[in-house]
């Protein structure tokens, strides 16, 4: 299963336990593919670092650079195409997703987008 999981849910698998970490532990072990973006990651970066989160970084031992890394190096990083403004309540968030394309022919890409909270849809 290919899997793009928006950043609220990166982020709660990335420091706390829960249904977002089973995703990513899940990921871990194969069961399923994350894909990412540049954009994605770049608002990983900066949702890690806001201050509210700097408190959990520190007791967890690790900076949000070493968080963006590591989720780099689980998904498969995809250019993202671009994708017609359709929500309309938080214009910034529809960019982000990447509608990624991987390598290789394949006639339609697939995948899950895991959201906040947890509503799934086929993109």
């Amino acid at each position: 299963m290919r899997v793009v999981a928006d950043t609220n849910t990166v982020v709660s698998g990335l420091l706390w336990d829960g249904l977002p970490r089973k995703v990513l532990d899940t990921a871990r072990l194969g069961f399923v593919q994350l894909y990412t973006s540049a954009p994605l990651l770049a608002e990983l970066q900066d949702v890690l670092t806001r201050p509210k989160f700097a408190s959990r970084l520190a007791a967890a031992g690790v900076k949000s650079s070493e968080l963006v890394l590591g989720y780099a190096a689980l998904a498969w990083l995809v250019l993202p195409s671009a994708i017609p403004r359709v929500i309309l309540a938080d214009p910034d968030e529809t960019p982000c997703w990447p509608a990624p394309l991987p390598p290789g022919p394949m006639p339609l890409f697939q995948a899950t987008i895991i959201s906040s909270p947890f509503r799934n849809a086929k993109a």
